[in-house]
This record gives C-alpha cells, structure tokens and sequence, in this order.
C-alpha cells in the first residue's frame, strides 16, 4: 500500500513538473508575440517613412535610424525568446520518460494483415 501511495506521489510530482513546464513555455509564446508585433508596427513604420519618401515628403533621418534600431533589437530579442522556448521544450523531455516497451515478435509467427485476409464481399 505504502508502495502505491509512493507511485502516487513521484507521478503527481511529475505532472506538476510538466504542467509547470507548459506554463513556462506558454508565457514565452505570449511574449515572443508581443515582442514580434512590436517589430512588425516599427517595420510598417518605416516602410510609410519610406513611402512618403518617394512621394517627395522630407523625412526626419533621425526617426529612420531610431526604427532601425528598434527592429535590430527586436530581432534579437526574438532570437533570444525562440532559444529559451527551445530550451524549454528539450527540458520538458526526461531521461527519466521511458516509451512503453513494445511486444517481442516471435520469428516462428507469420505476419497476418487483417485486411487483406478479411474475406470480400461478393459484388453485383
């Protein structure tokens, strides 16, 4: 009995260590969307810049170069975001999971596929 409530005990530890894991894993994904449209709305920025710009609209140097930053830093944050949501994930993956073990076949059985030797139906 002791030994069940043991087993109990480590697989519910377990799951809340998964369940912590996808929480984890989750919030990263709302950030990296956050921090994905903040990139999209300064790139749409610049692009109306350079719109106007070929329209013949002066533009302020200093405001293309402020967005250009801001996308640099951006992408860097998006690249550091998707490093630890991959190493999130491979986290979440442990030495300890073992694949449930699959059947010996015996080399003396023959293989039967149940469809093919289903019988046919006779036809019209």
């Amino acid at each position: 009995m002791a030994s069940l409530f043991s087993k109990l005990n480590s697989e519910l530890e377990n799951f809340g260590r998964r369940a912590s894991a996808a929480l984890d894993e989750g919030r990263l994904q709302i950030e990296l969307l956050r921090v994905k449209r903040r990139r999209d709305n300064a790139a749409r920025d610049l692009g109306m810049i350079a719109y106007h710009r070929e329209k013949g609209v002066e533009a302020d140097q200093r405001r293309v170069d402020a967005l250009v930053l801001k996308i640099g830093d951006l992408e860097t944050q998006i690249a550091s975001i998707e490093t630890q949501i991959a190493t999130q994930k491979a986290t979440v993956v442990s030495v300890t999971d073992t694949p449930a073990e699959e059947p010996e076949l015996d080399p003396e059985e023959p293989i039967i596929d149940e469809a093919a030797a289903a019988p046919k139906a006779d036809r019209p």
